[in-house]
């Protein structure tokens, strides 16, 4: 029995693999780097308090996906993100969105939205601190990200979970 639960994927890793059969010609690399996200979101939401939300969302995305061309949909489940996304823009404190924006706080020019008015920086959301974490990851400096690190960086964050 323990032997075929083995088998049989979480609703993340079933998220990832539909996304990816949708809007990724079934990519597996595409899938498996989607996968290794989610499950780094799953740990950063358990530790801010938001594994419920983390939950909710993927078995709601898993039970209501949808194709539509290249274009995956997940009916239903937009409040579950946004309670996801709320819980994560909560407890910062947790989140890579967070430990960027400490990083960054320590370089010389200012950011492009410094000044602008635009007062708060975006709500860390479950996509955003997955963006945040792979540029942390991929980063020597992040004050100064080097070309090749930047390809580094959007091929991570293309496979960061919705």
């Amino acid at each position: 029995m323990l032997v075929a639960l083995a088998g049989c994927a979480s609703h993340p890793e079933n998220v990832c693999q539909d996304i990816g059969d949708c809007a990724q010609g079934g990519s597996s690399d595409w899938i498996a780097s989607c996968q290794a996200e989610a499950k780094d979101l799953r740990d950063e939401a358990a530790a801010a308090g938001c594994a419920s939300g983390f939950d909710a969302y993927f078995s709601c995305a898993d039970s209501n996906y949808e194709c539509h061309g290249a274009t995956a949909l997940f009916l239903g489940c937009a409040d579950h993100l946004t309670a996801l996304d709320a819980c994560l823009a909560n407890a910062t404190a947790n989140t890579s969105c967070i430990r960027l924006e400490v990083a960054e706080a320590s370089c010389t020019t200012a950011r492009p939205d410094a000044g602008s008015g635009l007062g708060t920086p975006p709500v860390c959301t479950a996509a955003r601190d997955c963006q945040a974490k792979c540029y942390l990851a991929s980063v020597s400096d992040v004050c100064a990200p080097q070309i090749d690190e930047i390809q580094t960086v959007s091929a991570c964050a293309a496979s960061c979970p919705p």
